[in-house]
């Protein structure tokens, strides 16, 4: 059985924890929870919206000719099927059901160059339905949708999808009517999601994801992953695009779909503890935080602990899941790992950049640091640094992110995918108090501004003002540190004992303006240093001997 690293309970011990600041922070998390992580203001609302147009293009699926005899059903998918839906309900994900005849003899194997992934052959069904009057427009499309070994391909059955989908919204003149107001809808393929974006007064969009749904004895999975999958009456295999895309790619992602809703049903805090850490990702805009990393890592600690842990509070799970997600995340020799809960052979975050984990691992570490601290002594200022974990200055609701639907879901970002400008990375504009979305996203991550330099005078003033001046001193200073003495290289006496004196105040300005790398720039006069013009005061190569320097004008 796969481990994800520990580390909460030791790290509890260098803080400590007294339970009334316990009790505190617990109280400011749960205030957190009910103040930026629900939606229900807008969720009736933006639901009858949807609800029309799933009806409309679903309805239009149906009466298509194959298709409607191939597509058996939708599920509510991502963040609102499994109840982890944070911010504003502007995403929807429906998994479409694509049966074919005789499914029941499609054989799923595993794909040997891709864990996670089932290769579908379907020469059994062919061979059935070859002479079969009333499938025969399936079998004509099989033809076309299968290679030479009779194994279903991802993109051929994707790319006749996709001509499905914009004759679809051809036939609805681009747009849909709902409640008397008009709303303009535009198409692009995600990934493996058909995704159509909705304008006007309700902006959200709607992920339409195909499904090869397959039956329980058509699984593929390991003995111990059997175990979770035990009672779950059907999977599904998603045509997931490769990264790089492939043609002819007899590839799909397993996804179960179905079995991780159970898993995590009936864990009390369990999924508190996950909308907020979806919440957080969203206010630090970590968009390569999938939300189904953050869902596989508890799917993961499911089965580690008892259910008893999930009645432990709010706090004390935060905390924790923050530590192993960090321990994931880290680079060092040995590298952390997240392996897909399905097949562990597959790391989720082999895909992902150094730079991009080091990003995302100090702002997991950021987090739990600050709320260790707050579960010790909750200062005033680090509750404000709490409830700012989860809400930026203008109170809205981070976007919610997506993924690629590689798992029957749309629940975490896409950064990789190519869809529509509108989304990017698959993250939204922030959603406001307005039922209206149009706001632009503001970034909520605490910034420090540095004050600019005052010390240091303009280059422009720097030009006009004489050599002593410019350096920050007096002239009587500057002028008569010591006796000058004869010296056949001026430069030495006039710009290097004076700036190796000069406290900390009076910064080389001449020499950084004038020699930026550094090198002592021998054969140069004080005036050409400091960046003036010459003057016949102001040149004294060659240097005589004089009690009284010349003084400047």
């Amino acid at each position: 059985m796969v481990q994800i690293a520990l580390g909460g309970d030791r790290r509890r011990k260098q803080f400590g924890s007294s339970s009334s600041m316990a009790n505190n922070l617990e109280n400011s998390i749960n205030q957190a929870n009910g103040k930026f992580v629900n939606f229900d203001q807008h969720r009736e609302k933006y639901t009858t919206h949807y609800n029309a147009l799933r009806d409309k293009v679903y309805s239009e699926w149906k009466g298509s000719g194959v298709l409607g005899k191939l597509v058996t059903g939708y599920t509510l998918g991502g963040g609102y099927g499994d109840n982890l839906k944070v911010s504003m309900p502007d995403e929807f994900d429906l998994v479409i059901h694509l049966t074919f005849p005789e499914n029941d003899k499609i054989i799923a194997r595993a794909d040997p160059r891709k864990p996670g992934n089932v290769i579908l052959d379907m020469s059994k069904v062919m061979e059935i339905i070859r002479n079969q009057e009333h499938n025969k427009a399936v079998f004509e499309l099989l033809q076309k949708i299968v290679n030479g070994k009779k194994q279903l391909l991802e993109d051929k059955l994707q790319s006749w999808l996709q001509g499905i989908m914009t004759q679809t919204l051809n036939k609805m003149d681009k747009q849909i009517e709902v409640g008397g107001e008009i709303s303009p809808l535009s198409y692009k393929k995600c990934g493996p999601a058909h995704t159509i974006f909705v304008k006007g007064r309700y902006e959200y969009s709607v992920d339409f994801v195909p499904a090869i749904k397959l039956s329980a004895a058509q699984v593929v999975l390991a003995p111990e992953q059997m175990k979770y999958f035990a009672g779950t009456p059907y999977w599904d295999a998603i045509p997931k695009p490769m990264k790089p895309a492939q043609n002819e790619n007899p590839s799909f992602r397993a996804s179960f779909y179905d079995a991780e809703r159970r898993l995590l049903h009936g864990k009390n805090n369990l999924k508190n503890a996950i909308r907020l850490l979806k919440q957080h990702r969203n206010v630090k805009n970590k968009a390569n935080l999938k939300s189904y990393y953050i869902k596989t890592l508890f799917l993961w600690e499911v089965t580690r602990q008892d259910a008893s842990y999930w009645q432990k509070s709010l706090t004390e799970i935060l905390i924790d899941m923050l530590s192993k997600l960090g321990e994931t995340l880290k680079l060092t020799s040995k590298k952390g790992k997240l392996p897909f809960f399905w097949d562990p052979k597959l790391d989720m975050f082999a895909e992902l950049t150094d730079p991009q984990r080091a990003d995302m691992f100090n702002c997991v570490t950021k987090a739990e640091y600050t709320f260790r601290r707050g579960d010790g002594n909750l200062t005033g200022d680090i509750e404000n640094n709490v409830q700012s974990s989860f809400s930026n200055k203008e109170k809205d609701k981070g976007a919610e992110n997506k993924s690629p639907n590689g798992n029957g879901q749309k629940t975490s970002p896409k950064p990789n995918q190519d869809c529509n400008p509108a989304k990017p990375n698959e993250q939204k504009g922030a959603a406001t108090s307005s039922p209206k979305p149009k706001e632009p996203k503001q970034t909520v991550e605490a910034k420090v501004q540095s004050t600019p330099n005052k010390a240091i005078p303009k280059p422009n003033a720097l030009e006009k003002k004489p050599v002593e001046i410019q350096t920050g001193s007096k002239p009587k200073t500057k002028v008569e540190p010591t006796p000058v003495k004869p010296n056949p290289k001026p430069a030495k006496v006039v710009t290097a004992p004076v700036q190796a004196g000069q406290a900390k105040q009076n910064p080389p300005v001449v020499a950084e303006n004038t020699n930026p790398n550094g090198i002592k720039e021998k054969e140069k006069s004080a005036e050409a240093q400091n960046g003036t013009k010459p003057k016949a005061k102001m040149e004294p190569t060659p240097v005589k001997p004089n009690p009284k320097p010349k003084a400047a004008n």
